[in-house]
């Protein structure tokens, strides 16, 4: 066999290899469901629930918004990003273990009919569940917005008080 033969060959070889190899997208998404099938008899939420959000990406279709979740001891504060989406726009359901947020951008006439160079904003609703850890009061929650962000307060059945006491610990 010649030389180019052989190197041929491996090509073909390399090739074919590469064309069977399983997409990186297919095993992230085969771990998720192996890992949600494993934990499921155990949490009272799915793992699905957990997203993990890239700004306002669009996830299957929908957008993720950024969110931050602050324990203050008698309450909870989630803080979402919502740049650009007018306050009548968002819809906040609380249940006594979960807290829904969604709304709807919709493109102005003025955006509409432009010779965008780059178009990179979404105009998608979006939707985000946030399984609480403690069970909260879903009739006391209050929402507030201020500079593109979404302030939610979710009060507590049982307010714990955030340890204040500082112990010096020695290594041995």
């Amino acid at each position: 066999m010649s030389k180019s033969e052989k190197s041929g060959s491996i090509d073909r070889e390399r090739s074919r290899a590469l064309m069977t190899r399983p997409k990186m997208d297919d095993i992230f998404e085969n771990f998720r469901r192996e890992m949600e099938s494993m934990f499921s008899p155990l949490l009272p939420y799915s793992l699905s629930d957990w997203r993990i959000p890239i700004g306002l990406e669009v996830m299957g279709g929908e957008r993720v918004p950024l969110c931050d979740m602050i324990d203050k001891g008698d309450k909870y504060q989630i803080q979402v990003e919502v740049p650009g989406i007018e306050r009548e726009k968002i819809n906040v359901k609380a249940t006594k273990n979960s807290l829904e947020i969604t709304g709807e951008q919709s493109e102005t006439t003025e955006d509409k009919g432009k010779n965008y160079v780059y178009n990179e904003r979404s105009y998608r609703s979006f939707s985000r569940r946030i399984p609480i850890q403690e069970e909260i009061v879903p009739p006391k929650v209050t929402a507030k917005m201020s500079n593109g962000i979404l302030f939610v307060d979710l009060p507590k059945t049982t307010p714990t008080k955030p340890s204040e006491e500082v112990t010096k610990v020695e290594i041995k």
